[in-house]
């Protein structure tokens, strides 16, 4: 039987007994799929077990209070762990603090610990990696003789440093005895040099000389001021900008602050920029008027559909990879930038269409080709239907797609 299943059928058994109830062997036997002797049996061996293990605890919590070091204040469990040739984790774990006459520390300040426990606790808890449990920190309580708050208290400073009150007060107690820096970092060893702990009490102390911010206290603007603000930035916004407006609204406000009045301007300022729906149609409408009565240039257009074919037949007048874009555009009267965007797209939207026309007439002429030498020359393929090597490719597998060039005898054309 699995130890697990022998601790549950103790455990029950022992509740039964607990409660002074009859213990129903007939209903265990049933559950467990175990005779009465059998169950007999594993509870008096869980119960010897038992003893065995209190014994045990009896014995560790003997000597850790005989190994208990008053100076301090916790006990030497390294002579304990060699007296009964124990690991120092199962020493821990049988340790019994209510059978203990040691008292536990409390130590709720950091200045409260030892210089020494610092260390001592960075190294035990290397032994336990990732997040500790409950039961682990009572480990650490028991190794450190502190309660667990505290060491998890200390463990935190221990792993990443800062500067408090106590520890402030307790530096500049040490300053003013003229102690130096090296013998006050022995004393917090948490810090990881004495430069770390002397920018963290210099940082503590001016961020503390410096006081808590003021309350601000927010005054409504009236009507008559925000009128004075649109005023100002009427008269002076045309003549030094925003700057301008903020020096004289600070002559004509004395009784608020800088921040205030500049919030107030910008605020103004993009309200008197939004553009509403009735701006855009009068923007509208004095386009219209415009374009009525003057003439517009040639940039200005859209491309028609002449300009897009005079725009395609130049182009094909260059080998595709030299096109000459500098003359196309000199001849369309049009940025160069703007040719080129618009070449790029009027060939991926023609490629396409383009290719599958010439679908049929690719296929026939590589039918032929393959025909007649049992191989396909896609130069003369090219120079039969007027595109080109890689047009030609696309269009005789347009719709079909596979891997390797084969004759299909149904379709009379090769695909890759």
């Amino acid at each position: 039987v699995p130890l697990e299943r022998q601790q549950e059928i103790a455990t029950v058994v022992r509740g039964y007994r607990k409660d002074g109830v009859t213990v129903p062997w007939f209903d265990l036997a049933h559950r467990f799929r175990l005779s009465q002797s059998d169950m007999e049996q594993i509870v008096a061996l869980d119960d010897d077990r038992l003893q065995k293990r209190r014994e045990q605890s009896v014995r560790v919590t003997q000597l850790a209070d005989q190994a208990f070091d008053s100076q301090r204040g916790r006990c030497d469990w390294d002579s304990v762990v060699k007296k009964l040739d124990v690991p120092l984790m199962e020493c821990l774990g049988r340790f019994d603090a209510s059978l203990s006459s040691v008292p536990v520390r409390s130590l709720p300040k950091f200045v409260d610990w030892l210089p020494d426990d610092f260390p001592l606790l960075k190294d035990f808890l290397k032994e336990f990696p990732g997040t500790l449990t409950s039961d682990e920190w009572r480990l650490v309580s028991a190794f450190m003789n502190a309660k667990q708050a505290n060491c998890a208290m200390a463990y935190s400073m221990c792993i990443r440093p800062r500067m408090t009150t106590e520890l402030s007060e307790l530096i500049t107690n040490y300053r003013e005895k003229v102690m130096l820096w090296k013998d006050i970092h022995q004393q917090l060893p948490v810090f990881a040099s004495v430069q770390s702990l002397r920018h963290a009490y210099s940082q503590f102390k001016v961020k503390t000389s410096r006081g808590p911010k003021p309350a601000t206290i927010r005054v409504r603007w009236t009507d008559a001021e925000t009128a004075r603000v649109h005023e100002i930035i009427r008269l002076y916004y045309s003549h030094g900008g925003k700057y301008n407006c903020l020096r004289v609204a600070e002559s004509k406000f004395p009784g608020r602050s800088q921040q205030s009045i500049e919030s107030k301007i910008e605020t103004t300022l993009r309200r008197q920029w939004r553009i509403t729906v009735a701006d855009m149609k009068r923007v509208k409408t004095l386009v219209d008027k415009h374009d009525s009565t003057e003439e517009t240039t040639v940039s200005s257009l859209f491309w028609n559909s002449d300009d897009e074919a005079r725009l395609l037949h130049l182009a094909t007048l260059y080998d595709p990879r030299a096109i000459d874009w500098a003359t196309i555009a000199g001849d369309l009267g049009r940025t160069v930038i703007a040719c080129k965007l618009k070449y790029n797209k009027l060939h991926k939207q023609r490629e396409p269409k383009r290719v599958a026309e010439y679908a049929d007439a690719v296929s026939h002429a590589v039918k032929k080709q393959y025909t007649q030498h049992q191989s396909v020359d896609w130069a003369r393929v090219s120079e039969s239907v007027g595109l080109s090597e890689r047009e030609c490719l696309e269009a005789n597998q347009f719709g079909d797609g596979k891997a390797r060039w084969i004759y299909d005898p149904d379709t009379f054309s090769w695909d890759m």
